[in-house]
């Protein structure tokens, strides 16, 4: 059985699978969305390895789906004229491949979601991050090249992740935090620092990040980072007008 993600661009659902990593994306809902009228006569002109077949467990049971692979699928936006069709490519190259990449998924509150389950998705995804994080750690080589991921091996995410794990805007969640006293800058900086009490709380952290120059010499900077408590926090307190419908 393959779990499904699902995805919505512009009011119409696009369903993603993974395997091995890597996306695959139903047939059916690539075709309604380049107004591919014939899946079948779609599925025959890729190539062997750009499609497969997929068992999965719906809501009126288990049931089998012809999927795509990146490949086959912008061979398809390549033949389609409708106009979506280089705002898909642009919408899965830039949101979905990047979210599945990084995160194996994509927060989207639904219309009954409440902002506890919001919550609870949004943990269950950062910790299956860490785990990766920390496998990603542990196999780097050389050790420098590791330096600039180890602020995020105990779950902590910066601003930008956690803007997507929360669905939102990174240039709005950076002006929601400012404004509501979780982050400011000092005069002359250009770096974003945590407010003592939310750092004292375990709402935000700082790291120290080392990171490898490409003349091999390293540059230490601080970073604020949010932490699972305070992702969760956040997934309350945000007002729904910010939140992003992919």
């Amino acid at each position: 059985m393959s779990n499904i993600i699902p995805f919505n661009f512009e009011d119409q659902a696009v369903r993603v699978i993974t395997r091995d990593g890597e996306p695959w994306f139903v047939l059916a809902d690539v075709c309604s969305v380049l107004d591919i009228r014939n899946s079948r006569d779609a599925a025959n002109r890729l190539d062997d390895d750009e499609r497969g077949v997929s068992i999965t467990d719906t809501l009126g049971g288990p049931q089998e789906m012809t999927v795509i692979n990146e490949s086959g699928l912008y061979s398809l936006v390549l033949t389609s004229r409708k106009p979506t069709a280089k705002r898909f490519k642009k919408w899965i190259t830039s949101e979905v491949i990047p979210s599945i990449r990084k995160t194996g998924g994509y927060i989207v509150a639904a219309p009954e979601e409440t902002p506890e389950e919001l919550a609870l998705r949004a943990m269950t995804i950062l910790q299956a991050t860490v785990e990766r994080q920390k496998q990603q750690l542990a196999e780097a080589q050389p050790k420098a090249e590791a330096h600039d991921r180890i602020a995020g091996a105990d779950g902590s995410l910066n601003i930008t992740e956690a803007a997507k794990a929360l669905q939102v805007r990174p240039k709005d969640l950076f002006a929601w935090l400012s404004c509501n006293g979780w982050i400011y800058k000092r005069p002359g900086s250009l770096s974003w620092l945590g407010y003592q009490s939310r750092t004292t709380n375990g709402d935000l952290v700082h790291k120290i990040m080392t990171i490898l120059r490409p003349d091999g010499s390293e540059k230490v900077s601080e970073q604020v980072r949010i932490t699972p408590k305070g992702i969760a926090k956040l997934a309350k307190l945000m007002p729904e007008r910010l939140r992003v419908v992919a």
